[in-house]
């Protein structure tokens, strides 16, 4: 299989280059990272010796990469280029993480954030398309910020945290919050979290990182199936990260025990909603998991997705051109995620 992108560039008929969007990645505006430096609250922002940033999530965790992930966002979009990547999708990651605030702080945060983000997709239509986070620790103040953040201002999807601080995602109360999120027509984007119920037991901070978020996506994806939001909400168009996590491992046991589980409302199998109702994003680096992802979602149904700054782009495009046959690449690169815009032309040659 081909290596390098500029020998094959994917999605190629007659001789024109589709469009390729990144579905997953990730920039903080240094303008709202530098207000969260007068907090005395997580999170919050102190310097280091340097000059950088250091952004304190809790007592424990630091988000790592900043100097990265605060870059101008004409340097993250350079870096698209030299890719082959023409849009971004770029979602708030640990910035979204403010479930533990009183709701209406959280709401204040979140509303400077997405205000951030809309100048950026004011300023490159064409290349930038950014995701809102919402505080779903009180429902009612988050469907307030989803009609800010989405109706107002003009975002284009919903990053959702999978640890919600130990509350269920799907209740009576959140339900209403996917219903209007599918009425808007944007997509959900599942995404971890480092202030989860698995902390305490991870020894290092990989354990945590690399296996259980993975796993927290995974079962946010799950009980959005089995709290019946997918079947209350049919027109809810879910992105599952980093090749669904582990969902794809275990889905032969899940449906195995379908018989013997308790309070599960979903009204079909699991494999229905996996390959109808949710998209998978690429943004892993084990090669056999993007085959069984392709068996477990099916082909039409992975988008690609990096994962910048903590994979580089390029790693990401070889990652997929090394591991499956070019007509394979080439329809990953051109899928689409029902309800984000489109990029008018290639930005790249």
């Amino acid at each position: 299989m081909a290596t390098d992108a500029s020998i094959r560039p994917p999605g190629t008929e007659a001789g024109i280059r589709s469009t390729i969007v990144d579905h997953q990645a990730h920039w903080y505006p240094r303008a709202y990272v530098e207000a969260l430096m007068s907090r005395s609250d997580f999170p919050r922002v102190e310097r280091n010796p340097d000059g950088g940033y250091v952004l304190l999530i809790d007592e424990e965790d630091i988000q790592p990469r900043m100097e990265l992930l605060t870059k101008d966002l004409e340097e993250h979009l350079e870096e698209a280029t030299a890719a082959g990547i023409d849009m971004l999708v770029i979602g708030p990651a640990t910035l979204g993480e403010v479930l533990h605030l009183p709701a209406h702080e959280a709401a204040e945060l979140l509303d400077a954030l997405h205000r951030e983000y809309a100048a950026a997709q004011r300023a490159h239509p064409d290349r930038v398309v950014c995701l809102a986070a919402l505080p779903m620790q009180e429902p009612t103040v988050a469907l307030d910020v989803l009609e800010r953040a989405v109706g107002e201002l003009g975002l284009r999807g919903v990053s959702l945290i999978a640890a919600n601080e130990g509350r269920p995602l799907v209740s009576d109360s959140t339900v209403p919050i996917y219903a209007r999120i599918a009425e808007l027509g944007v997509p959900l984007f599942l995404h971890p979290g480092f202030r989860t119920n698995t902390r305490p037991q991870t020894r290092t901070r990989r354990a945590e990182w690399c296996l259980a978020w993975t796993f927290h996506t995974a079962l946010a994806a799950l009980e959005l199936i089995d709290g019946g939001v997918l079947d209350a909400v049919p027109d809810l168009v879910v992105v599952h990260p980093h090749l669904g996590g582990v969902l794809p491992y275990v889905a032969g046991r899940i449906s195995a025990h379908a018989g013997v589980q308790a309070g599960s409302l979903a009204a079909e199998p699991l494999e229905y909603y996996l390959r109808t109702r949710f998209y998978a994003d690429t943004a892993q680096a084990t090669p056999p998991a993007l085959d069984l992802a392709i068996r477990t979602y099916g082909v039409d149904r992975l988008v690609f997705a990096t994962d910048h700054p903590f994979h580089s782009m390029d790693t990401m495009r070889h990652y997929v051109d090394d591991n499956v046959p070019p007509e394979t690449a080439g329809q990953i690169y051109a899928n689409r995620v029902p309800g984000l815009p489109l990029p008018t032309a290639p930005a790249t040659n």
